[in-house]
């Protein structure tokens, strides 16, 4: 089953993009994110991230996705994967009138992809992903205040 979360960011998609895209400055604004890196150019389909993400427990876990999706101010998508799972993450944008709408859809997938829910629930991966994308709007508003997320 899929985790679907989405987010309105008060700024034009272009500014939303340049943040999601610099993948290694992450952790200043998603507070999942305890570090991030790439293996190259982090806008490019094929690059491989290095990403050490908090889960909502508290515990700290490495994953190493690859970008499979860089479309400018529209779209970014990674895959994690694994002997008998699959993992991939696609985040939309979406521009309106007030700024962008951000999805983010993740889902787990392959023989094995029950023991990957086993250890991170679709509840842990909506705190997870919900936390990532209200910091992005946080970020981008420069304050603190709460912003409207809803999970599916």
């Amino acid at each position: 089953m899929p985790v679907t979360v989405t987010v309105h960011v008060a700024a034009p998609a272009a500014t939303v993009w340049e943040l999601i895209a610099d993948v290694e400055r992450w952790p200043e604004w998603n507070p999942a994110c305890a570090s991030a890196a790439a293996d190259g150019d982090p806008r490019a389909e094929g690059t491989r991230l290095r990403l050490q993400l908090r889960h909502p427990r508290g515990r700290l876990f490495w994953t190493a996705p690859t970008v499979v999706t860089a479309v400018p101010t529209e779209r970014f998508g990674f895959v994690t994967r694994a002997l008998g799972f699959r993992a991939p993450t696609d985040i939309a944008l979406d521009a309106d009138d007030e700024g962008t709408r951000v999805t983010l859809t993740s889902r787990s997938t392959g023989p094995l992809a029950f023991s990957y829910r086993l250890m991170f629930p679709e509840r842990a991966q909506g705190q997870l992903w919900s936390g990532a994308l209200t910091g992005l709007a946080r970020h981008v508003r420069g304050d603190g205040g709460r912003e409207q997320t809803s999970r599916d």
